[in-house]
């Protein structure tokens, strides 16, 4: 931003043509006779994939009745010394959007716990069980409330 080179006029130039190549794609929601099922997350994280600063990227997705309500991807604040980390830093954040659940509330859906799926073991079994591990003793696990969430 401080200093826009040609190549960045050169990009700024195809947004106009991306957009309107795009008009016809979104979300289509349509409306369910109940909502019974329960929201369901998806948790992910790219280990080490900025290649500047060697921080990870972290993507989640919140999908009710089969249809998306929640998602992102973002950087992480800082950098993972493993995968197990990144993971888990990925899993913290996703469990930080307690505001689902108000939704959920709002939405008269009754729902004890939300099922969160991540592929990597290690983190699951760090975020199950929370105990101090000499490994990971530089992973801040104090305050972590996971118990409304069931990992899977």
């Amino acid at each position: 931003m401080h200093d826009p080179g040609r190549g960045h006029r050169q990009t700024v130039k195809w947004i106009p043509w991306y957009l309107m190549g795009t008009q016809d794609v979104g979300l289509l929601y349509k409306k369910k006779a109940s909502l019974d099922r329960l929201c369901v997350g998806n948790i992910n994280s790219d280990y080490a994939c900025d290649l500047d600063k060697w921080r990870s990227t972290t993507g989640d997705i919140f999908i009710l009745t089969g249809d998306p309500v929640g998602w992102r991807s973002i950087l992480q604040s800082t950098v993972a010394l493993s995968t197990t980390k990144a993971e888990y830093m990925a899993v913290t954040e996703a469990m930080k959007t307690i505001w689902m659940q108000g939704l959920l509330d709002d939405l008269g859906v009754e729902q004890d716990f939300m099922e969160v799926h991540c592929d990597d073991m290690s983190a699951i079994y760090l975020a199950s069980n929370l105990v101090h591990h000499a490994r990971t003793e530089h992973i801040d696990c104090s305050g972590q409330n996971l118990t409304q969430f069931k990992m899977v």
